[in-house]
């Protein structure tokens, strides 16, 4: 994952290497896939890596729960992020 990377541009670059790989027939199980886009998140989503790996099972876990589960979570923390924007806004008029 890059620096300035949301998730949906790191997940659709992911999509298009792995269904390179695909093209010459190098299958690739979901869970490896898996692991892979997790440990590839920069650390400021380690808290977020943490919890999903204590609570599901990397192998079964299928890679578009994965995906909406960072996806909710980038969601959650910019909506926590702009609402305490507001509220720095408020106090200073």
């Amino acid at each position: 994952m890059d620096k300035e990377e949301d998730i949906e541009k790191m997940f659709d670059r992911f999509s298009i290497t792995t269904n390179g790989l695909k093209g010459y027939e190098e299958a690739i199980p979901e869970g490896k896939l898996v692991r892979k886009l997790i440990y590839s998140l920069l650390e400021s989503w380690d808290s977020k890596r943490t919890a999903i790996i204590k609570a599901k099972n990397l192998k079964t876990l299928k890679l578009d729960e994965l995906m909406w589960s960072l996806l909710t979570h980038q969601i959650m923390k910019k909506n926590k992020e702009e609402e305490k924007k507001r509220e720095e806004i408020g106090a200073m008029g």
